[in-house]
């Protein structure tokens, strides 16, 4: 059984150009964040156009037929090309766009995405995957020019190589998860303004301490309040459970 809980808030900023949305269906249960650019006008517009897009999708979906991944490749290009299609001389509207759909009775979850907000697979308690950033930094570790703990803050974290909007041959990150029988799994999508203040450590140690996807959630917006500077970026996270 698939339970979770979401949240937005526009930290210290004057505007939230996040946007989330979580689905349970009675087949597959998706889950969407998407964090709009602000430096390059209207990111809330962005974001949302992004998240309806595939929201849509969803909806038109067969039901029944099982997802691929080239399915939600497809998807993520029909929300590029939208935005694309709004963007204007003066306004170059991007997002960021994270997916997680879960379906049940196969046992199997599929994850999308593009940008650095970030999708994390739990494993009894322990972090077993989350999804590569497409920025400047992430390529900086890969380079070995700086540690992975050093992204968070990062000269250059902001700088990202793929996103929704910024060109026309761009094309999502996918993977598929097999979930493991008898074993507790938990998924966790979130934006840069989350992660930045939430180490996959408190991440874990929140996880074991949680009774439900909406109390992990709250223990771990704990942390990030506890860490948060004066002027932090809107934060928003997603938080799911099957058992």
């Amino acid at each position: 059984m698939m339970t979770g809980k979401g949240y937005t808030n526009r930290g210290g900023r004057e505007y939230n150009e996040d946007c989330g949305v979580l689905v349970k269906g009675d087949g597959i249960s998706y889950a969407v964040i998407a964090d709009g650019l602000g430096g390059h006008g209207h990111g809330d517009v962005a974001s949302r156009t992004a998240v309806d897009t595939l929201r849509e999708c969803f909806q038109t979906y067969p039901a029944g037929r099982p997802l691929t991944e080239e399915v939600l490749s497809d998807w993520f290009d029909q929300a590029n090309q939208r935005v694309l299609a709004m963007q204007d001389a003066q306004c170059r509207m991007r997002t960021t766009l994270a997916l997680l759909c879960v379906d049940e009775a196969r046992g199997t979850a599929y994850t999308a995405h593009l940008g650095d907000s970030r999708i994390y697979h739990f494993v009894d308690g322990k972090c077993a995957f989350y999804t590569f950033d497409h920025s400047v930094s992430r390529m900086a570790v890969l380079a070995g020019e700086i540690e992975m703990e050093q992204i968070r803050f990062h000269t250059d974290r902001n700088k990202l190589l793929k996103v929704i909007g910024k060109s026309e041959d761009v094309k999502a990150e996918t993977k598929t998860i097999e979930l493991a029988r008898g074993a507790a799994h938990a998924f966790l999508l979130c934006t840069d303004g989350f992660w930045e203040y939430v180490t996959e450590e408190e991440m874990e140690k929140s996880l074991r301490q949680a009774d439900s996807a909406e109390d992990w959630l709250r223990r771990m917006r704990a942390c990030l309040k506890r860490h948060a500077k004066e002027g932090n970026d809107n934060n928003s996270a997603i938080a799911v459970w099957i058992e």
